[in-house]
């Protein structure tokens, strides 16, 4: 990962320090993964690190490869330590939506600067891919297709909803992938009809499965959702769903391109959902931006005008949901690029399960 280029890139986005403190963001411009950071970028590009005791020789190795920047290892008085990072400064940027009211408070009373609102310049920097970052997304989505690909055998055996999830998890380790920081979602039978339904000890047996999760490679996650059928078919009220949500999906994933607008891509789904009568049971939005979070910008729902961009990666995850007969979601990862937009996520969306 370039993370010289991405501090930069940043030093010509800001016109006011600005106080870097979401983990995600420290990532994406340093590497670092440990839990106390705060980085202050300066206009131009110049940056300090901030961190204690238990990450100095961590954080000294990233920072040594960063240009212009220095860092500070502290084991007491962090206010001290912040206090002198800003002195002569009028006024620093917090970023607002991750600091605590106590923390801004706190932080203006102690160093004496004039704070404000961060304008999100680093999530607009994360918000277009590079090449690197697209590689791990790949790497993230091929592993989800793996743990796919070996369903048949983990169904084998008797296993609950939980059991799944778990090997699941196991699947992706193996081919690369990290546990990512949320539980897959394996419903069974009714329990499909909650978008976000808690897996927990119901048998996984002949009917209706749905799952939906991920990993990640280098902090970059992938999502997946299919819906299956076990060992039987579907009965004829289910089966129609399947069609609905199947042919939604792809009526979205077609209307992915550059400037295309978000609120466009969710039409494209609603519109075949409306025409099939199931759009009241669409319970959320078309999908989402995916990266070091597992939801970040864009947002692909109802009314957002905000244009798709060469670099985005995003979801595309119509669902319908019947309360207590159950439910299908199918969702997919996709990059928008020159020519449109490729899907990184490959498994099959045949319903018919092993």
């Amino acid at each position: 990962m370039n993370h010289a280029r991405r501090l930069e890139l940043l030093g010509d986005a800001i016109e006011t320090p600005l106080l870097v403190s979401k983990a995600p963001n420290l990532r994406y411009l340093t590497g670092f993964t440990g839990s106390s950071g705060w980085m202050l970028v300066r206009p131009g590009g110049a940056a300090t690190f901030v961190t204690d005791g238990r990450y100095g020789e961590f954080a000294e190795e990233l920072v040594g490869a960063l240009p212009d920047t220095d860092l500070v290892v502290y084991t007491s008085g962090m206010w001290d330590v912040f206090g002198s990072l800003v002195d002569r400064l009028a006024t620093v940027d917090l970023e607002a939506d991750d600091v605590t009211w106590g923390f801004a408070d706190e932080f203006a009373k102690e160093t004496g600067v004039e704070i404000g609102p961060g304008s999100g310049a680093v999530e607009a920097l994360r918000r277009t891919k590079d090449p690197d970052e697209v590689a791990a997304l790949q790497a993230a989505a091929d592993a989800g297709d793996r743990a796919f690909a070996a369903l048949g055998k983990l169904v084998e055996s008797p296993l609950s909803e939980e059991e799944l999830g778990w090997r699941l998890i196991d699947e992706m380790r193996e081919a690369g992938g990290q546990a990512a920081g949320w539980e897959p979602i394996v419903a069974t039978g009714a329990g499909a009809s909650i978008p976000h339904y808690r897996s927990g000890r119901n048998p996984v047996r002949v009917g209706l499965l749905l799952m939906d999760y991920g990993c990640t490679v280098e902090g970059y996650h992938s999502d997946m959702t299919r819906t299956v059928w076990l060992g039987g078919e579907p009965d004829e009220e289910m089966e129609r769903v399947y069609r609905a949500v199947a042919e939604s999906q792809e009526a979205g994933l077609a209307a992915v391109a550059p400037g295309a607008t978000c609120g466009s891509v969710d039409e494209a789904v609603r519109v075949v959902l409306r025409g099939y009568r199931y759009e009241d049971h669409f319970l959320h939005s078309t999908g989402h931006g995916v990266g070091l979070e597992i939801h970040e910008p864009p947002w692909v729902r109802r009314g957002n005008d905000d244009r798709l961009e060469v670099g985005d990666a995003i979801t595309i995850e119509p669902g319908v949901y019947l309360p207590g007969v159950g439910g299908v979601r199918i969702e997919d990862m996709v990059m928008v690029t020159e020519s449109g937009s490729t899907v990184l996520t490959k498994s099959s969306k045949e319903p018919m399960g092993p």
